[in-house]
């Protein structure tokens, strides 16, 4: 865990009422080496944020970020809404005091903002996709032959937002390089092996997913065979 994970989650609990903000910031510093003043402003913003406030102190871009994701992945695209708002606020209240351009933070609140406002991503569309075919399954032969019959045969398109991570081609190297072209989760040989490099073929996936706050780091991730891959996503849990 980095240091805006332990500000992130020590502030959900002052929030909470579970700890004032001195003593939060007090144990951010002695545990987490976070200096005070700025345990202080970590734990500011997020409770502004929370209710949608303006907040004047800032954070850097990488660490903004990181307190949206989590918004999005504790509270779903409505929990965004008072954030946004506040990060909008601050952004405006910044730009105006001091005559510059928030580029950075400027795309976050984009990105975010389209969130909070419905435009979904495909992580979204997936995951509707699915709960479908669940339904579907539960027609019966005859009802699902006549939807069948009744639907269109050229797919619809839509449009969607792509959030996409730039991932740390570091931590792609470094875990291959751990697994020996072994899959880490089946321990079978790599199925293949790729044509242009003739390198084994395994697939990097992240322990906890980047869209819920976990981070690129090789601590948070493994190799794996592309039959372990698809389990890992949609294999039932057998623990």
């Amino acid at each position: 865990m980095t240091q805006i994970e332990f500000a992130y989650e020590t502030s959900k609990k002052v929030f909470a009422g579970e700890l004032t903000q001195q003593d939060a910031a007090k144990c951010l510093h002695a545990e987490h080496g976070i200096n005070v003043n700025s345990a202080k402003i970590m734990i500011a913003v997020y409770g502004k944020m929370v209710r949608g406030l303006e907040f004047k102190r800032a954070l850097s871009a990488r660490d903004m970020n990181y307190y949206l994701a989590r918004f999005l992945a504790d509270g779903g695209p409505s929990g965004l809404r008072n954030p946004v708002n506040a990060l909008l606020m601050h952004i405006v209240y910044y730009e105006n005091r001091n005559n510059v351009t928030l580029n950075s933070l400027r795309e976050i609140h984009t990105t975010y903002s389209a969130l909070n406002n419905g435009i979904k991503n495909t992580d979204t569309i997936q995951d509707d996709f699915l709960k479908s075919v669940e339904e579907a399954k539960e027609l019966s032969d005859e009802e699902r032959k006549r939807r069948l019959l009744a639907s269109p045969k050229q797919p619809r398109t839509r449009p969607v937002m792509v959030i996409t991570y730039e991932r740390n081609p570091y931590v792609v190297v470094e875990v291959l390089k751990r697994a020996q072209g072994v899959c880490e989760a089946c321990k079978s040989t790599a199925p293949f092996r790729r044509k242009k490099d003739d390198t084994p073929y395994l697939e990097v996936h992240h322990k906890i997913r980047l869209a819920d706050g976990g981070f690129d780091t090789v601590d948070n991730a493994i190799a794996l065979c592309p039959n372990c891959h698809r389990k890992f996503h949609f294999g039932r849990d057998e623990t």
